[in-house]
């Protein structure tokens, strides 16, 4: 009699080609899923060298978390259907920040805008854009009120 060996991907000699369902954002997901998806906590490895520390729901980055890109650039804050969504830190590796609101990926209500040479704006934001009543401070210290 012989006994043949065979593992997950072969049996009896035969080939069998498993395929890992793919995520919408490509690469790796480790952590906790529901229904085959990700949901509650984890972290996403992206193939770009990204990557997302928090929480999930429903294969979509949902509540608080932290995704740092491969370019440097960085945000801490509130998330909702793979959107930032809430208050949130944005940094950029050049040394500019935006700490605020954010909705559905655009700035929006209060923030403070700081530049790299030292200039802030603080004030409000619609659709990613200054508006309304805001404070513009100068690298050099001077203040303008709109």
């Amino acid at each position: 009699m012989e006994i043949k060996k065979f593992g997950k991907n072969n049996i009896d000699g035969i080939k069998i080609n498993v395929k890992t369902p793919e995520h919408i954002h490509g690469g790796k997901y480790v952590g906790e899923k529901l229904n085959g998806k990700a949901h509650g906590e984890g972290t996403y490895f992206y193939e770009d060298g990204s990557k997302y520390v928090g929480q999930w729901k429903e294969d979509m980055m949902d509540g608080d978390g932290i995704f740092t890109w491969s370019n440097g650039e960085k945000y801490i804050g509130t998330w909702s259907k793979d959107l930032k969504n809430g208050y949130g830190i944005y940094t950029w590796p050049d040394g500019e920040s935006y700490v605020g609101n954010w909705k559905e990926d655009l700035k929006q209500g209060e923030g403070i805008y700081t530049w790299s040479d030292g200039g802030k704006y603080i004030g409000q934001y619609k659709d990613d854009v200054e508006t309304g009543h805001g404070i513009y401070i100068e690298p050099n210290g001077t203040v303008h009120v709109q």
